[in-house]
């Protein structure tokens, strides 16, 4: 097998290259990758090689493939457009990739392989894709310099040294993280106007006490959040939907006008909170909410909803001990008027308090947890079924029939769905939201709305873990996926301002940024020491002269170079006699000299020696 060319290895490797940034990014199956690895490696092989294939049928198989698309569009809508891109650019590669190729065939494939790489920085959420995207910044650059020297028609050894391609590499990404950081654009705008969207399950407004299926136990992260000011809890409610209308079938939510919220100035914590594909338009928080930015929301009942697509990141002031007067109410459905009784007479008397704990330590004692799915008759109010019959059921099920109890009372309550938030990653100090954290609890009226669990929370364990790779995916998505003009903002005042660099704000972007220049720094340093080991001997003496003010040119013969350091400097000939012999006689002949020490004993000649006689 013949040996395969440096322009066949770099052409194929690049194209390659563009491919792993389309499958690390997620836009591509990897059963498709291994595919068109695969492909990759049959050409590489036989790159030069001609396929029976005429133009008007690569024209033909072009059109037809353009048109499919086209109509998988216009069939299927704004789901399908980033999918149809996809495989266009794909199509296009391998079709440029296998047809024969020229000089300006194989600058196509390059930039074809730079679409694919900038349609997965646009779309990607993986940190991996760094591999794919340096590969890119390390391969083109070969790639283009080695069609130069072929262009050119020159031939033998390479003009630059191999630290020159680290340095271009450095360079490149250097220059790309700048710019990113620098040049405004939205945040996560395409992937916010439905092209692309990746929801996960977790919560829902509403609850479904009918429910058959069982309940899965999903590990996926829904949010991220950084407790910025006040003391962090070990566990918090996150609120989601507070559902205060009651029939037979359970508790929904109150419909109403749609109002700008309520603010206030007493706030007791801040926090900022990351949403990671959480498909709902309810506003999560905790507390009482006192403010929020962006304030692109409004109050529907008593719940708070986006106005718009959930931001990717968002800013809460909450006070913990905050009023919040809504009216409740106490009002139960004939359907459900033996568990209120019920409830009377276990909360017996006492304050409301009082009466509420007794009532939860009931339910907890009284009856079983699962997640499994539960076969309640329609013909029954499921709240009754789970009280008097069934004995088990989730913490809806929990939740329903504690707030009914409680209304049994005279006492105002309702069920709230949200996240029972119980986990800290003390790598990157925030907390992780999961899907399975998705929860129900109730409020009830006591002066103001205060929370009482329904479920045993025996089973849930506060967890503070070091998850050193999902910190590492946080400070990805949070300053790169997220990274936005206003992230740019606060970048620059926290670079000029002394009072809020002192709040780290920026702390991730100038670490970053440190170890870019570090790692530059570091290769320059090695390429120096590198070129100044490998330099010739006779070289660096003539460098040496040079500094002096007796330039010589390495490309006439050494007694040239003997005579014009007779005429210009006497007083050094003796000593360069003498290197010149032995450098001769070390370089070409068979004599064991040791030439760097040799060397060195020149440099310092030349350098205490008064200068040569005056050049004509």
């Amino acid at each position: 097998m013949s040996s395969i060319s440096s322009t066949a290895l770099l052409t194929v490797g690049t194209s390659a290259a563009g491919i792993m940034c389309l499958s690390i990014a997620g836009l591509l199956p990897w059963t498709a990758f291994t595919l068109l690895m695969a492909v990759h490696g049959l050409v590489l092989k036989r790159f030069y090689a001609r396929l029976p294939v005429g133009a008007p049928l690569v024209v033909i198989v072009s059109v037809f493939v353009i048109a499919f698309e086209s109509f998988r569009v216009f069939g299927q809508g704004n789901d399908v457009v980033l999918f149809a891109l996809r495989d266009l650019i794909v199509f296009f590669a391998l079709l440029r990739l296998v047809l024969p190729k020229t000089s300006r065939e194989i600058h196509q494939i390059a930039g074809i392989a730079i679409t694919e790489c900038t349609l997965a920085t646009i779309f990607t959420e993986s940190p991996f894709f760094l591999v794919g995207l340096l590969l890119m910044a390390a391969l083109v650059p070969l790639l283009l310099f080695n069609l130069d020297e072929s262009g050119f028609g020159e031939k033998g050894e390479p003009r630059v040294d191999p630290m020159h391609w680290a340095k271009v590499w450095t360079g490149i990404v250097a220059i790309s993280c700048l710019l990113f950081f620098l040049i405004p654009r939205p945040s996560s705008t395409i992937l916010r106007q439905g092209i692309i969207s990746r929801p996960q399950t977790g919560f829902s407004e509403e609850v479904d006490l009918y429910r058959t299926e069982s309940i899965s136990t999903d590990r996926s992260v829904v949010m991220r959040i950084t407790w910025d000011e006040g003391k962090a809890p070990g566990r918090f409610y996150l609120s989601g939907a507070r559902l205060g209308k009651l029939g037979r079938d359970g508790f929904t939510g109150e419909p109403g006008p749609r109002a700008d919220p309520v603010t206030v100035q007493e706030t007791t914590d801040r926090l900022t909170i990351y949403p990671t594909g959480l498909d709902c338009q309810n506003v999560l928080y905790p507390f009482r909410l006192s403010r929020i930015s962006p304030s692109s929301c409004s109050v529907k009942g008593s719940n708070l909803y986006w106005d718009g697509e959930i931001p990717p990141v968002y800013e809460v002031w909450a006070h913990r001990l905050g009023n919040d007067d809504t009216p409740g109410s106490t009002l139960v459905p004939d359907e459900l008027g033996g568990v209120a009784e019920l409830g009377r007479r276990i909360a017996g008397q006492g304050t409301a308090r009082r009466k509420v704990r007794r009532l939860a330590q009931y339910l907890q004692s009284h009856y079983a947890y699962t997640l499994g799915g539960l076969a309640i008759p329609r013909e029954i109010s499921p709240i009754a079924w789970f009280v008097f019959t069934g004995g088990k059921g989730n913490c809806e099920h929990f939740a329903s029939a504690l707030a009914v109890m409680i209304r049994g009372c005279g006492i105002p309550s309702r069920v709230v769905t949200g996240f029972l938030v119980n986990e800290f990653n003390t790598s990157g100090g925030y907390y992780l939201v999961r899907a399975e954290n998705a929860h129900a609890w109730v409020e009830y009226l006591d002066g103001t709305w205060k929370t009482v669990e329904a479920v045993s929370q025996g089973r849930v364990i506060d967890l503070r873990s070091a998850c050193i790779f999902d910190a590492l995916r946080f400070q990805w998505i949070r300053w790169v996926i997220r990274y936005s003009l206003d992230d740019q903002v606060r970048l620059a005042a926290s670079i000029f301002s002394p009072s809020a660099r002192a709040e780290g704000g920026a702390k991730p972007v100038i670490a970053g940024f440190a170890c870019i220049a570090a790692f530059g720094a570091v290769l320059l340093l090695i390429s120096y020491m590198m070129k100044k080991r490998g330099t010739d001997p006779y070289r660096k003496v003539l460098g040496a002269l040079a500094k002096k003010g007796l330039p010589l040119d390495d490309s006439t013969p050494h007694e040239i170079h003997l005579v014009r350091v007779r005429e210009h400097w006497p007083s050094l000939e003796g000593e360069f006699r003498v290197f010149l012999d032995d450098y001769l006689a070390g370089r070409f002949g068979d004599h064991d000299i040791n030439l760097e020490a040799r060397t060195n004993i020149m440099i310092r000649a030349v350098r205490k020696n008064p200068g040569p006689a005056g050049l004509q």
